[in-house]
């Protein structure tokens, strides 16, 4: 599938909630205490935040700028595709280590600053390596349509967000609808996360509404797809939603299903598991390089794999190893 004819100044585009990543080791025992849902993301209210701020007080957390489509891009960007980000932080600390931190990692940053707190995500994983989030947005979402530059997106190959950013009534979600619109009209192609099952189906009508028209890549973990289908595991329905979807399988491995038939690769065996955050954004950082590189989808499904698995032996969404040619690597 050629994705990229050189004349695009970005390879990847993305919006997404600019989340402050704080990430602690938790029990089991604490999560049903602080009545967070295992596996999935919610926002929290103020008696789970005082809580779990005194929790990570005393946990010596890890800290890092977060958000599904700035994992993508953060993991994409250490490929050597170039990448620019759009979002919105706090003028505080949070805020501008979260510009200074993508733009180390060589991500163009078209981020406002608003007055308030920059958004929190508390990334919370568990013994079995599983990550619960609970969401402190602050501004992260007051993002604005006119602060979507039309250049920016004409000048991208892709243009990627998530169901994340159709969370609730708020200004980004206006935001990334014109910024689709503005994909549609310059031939700029469109890339979207499901997310996370609860969110599919708390903004169901929203997702659905998006899908209206067609976009180009359609990507989901197994829960989210089934979600989506309604319990059903016939994941080629979704095609009425995009040209390719791409089923991310956890320890199955990877699914790409396109109109021409289906492709799928098994997973690398990881015996040490120690954080599943970012092990579906890192799968598509990697699935994005092979299609910039114009590889078989095979190869494409087997970059994703090597990353994610890779990711999860350790804690946190993000490495920072720069990798060349990993084509030729795995």
């Amino acid at each position: 599938m050629s994705v990229c004819d050189g004349t695009k100044k970005y390879q990847i585009t993305a919006i997404s909630d600019a989340l402050t990543d704080i990430i602690a080791e938790v029990s089991d025992e604490l999560l049903q205490k602080l009545d967070l849902p295992k596996g999935n993301s919610i926002a929290l209210n103020e008696e789970n935040l005082k809580k779990l701020a005194n929790i990570v007080s005393t946990n010596k957390p890890r800290i890092a700028p977060g958000g599904s489509p700035t994992n993508v891009i953060y993991g994409a960007s250490n490929l050597g595709l170039k990448c620019a980000f759009i979002g919105c932080v706090g003028c505080d600390d949070f805020g501008y280590d979260y510009i200074n931190n993508l733009r180390e990692n060589d991500i163009d940053t078209y981020v406002s600053i608003k007055r308030g707190n920059s958004g929190l995500c508390y990334t919370l994983i568990s013994p079995d390596g599983q990550r619960t989030f609970g969401l402190d947005f602050g501004v992260a979402k007051q993002v604005y349509e006119y602060e979507i530059l039309h250049s920016l997106i004409k000048d991208s190959d892709f243009l990627h967000f998530s169901a994340y950013e159709f969370r609730g009534d708020n200004p980004i979600n206006v935001a990334t609808r014109h910024a689709t619109d503005i994909a549609r009209k310059a031939g700029t192609r469109i890339s979207f996360d499901l997310g996370d099952s609860l969110v599919v189906k708390s903004s169901r009508e929203q997702i659905e509404e998006f899908f209206s028209e067609k976009i180009n890549i359609l990507f989901a973990n197994e829960d989210e797809a089934k979600a989506l289908c309604n319990g059903s595991d016939n994941y080629r329905q979704m095609l009425r939603y995009a040209d390719m979807v791409v089923i991310k399988l956890g320890s199955k491995g990877a699914l790409a299903i396109t109109p021409d038939g289906e492709t799928r690769v098994s997973a690398y065996k990881v015996e040490d598991v120690k954080d599943t955050n970012g092990a579906g954004d890192n799968f598509q950082a990697g699935f994005f390089y092979g299609l910039y590189k114009k590889l078989s989808l095979e190869t494409c499904l087997r970059i994703g794999n090597f990353l994610a698995a890779n990711i999860i032996r350790r804690i946190g969404a993000q490495s920072q190893v720069k990798i060349s040619g990993i084509e030729f690597i795995i």
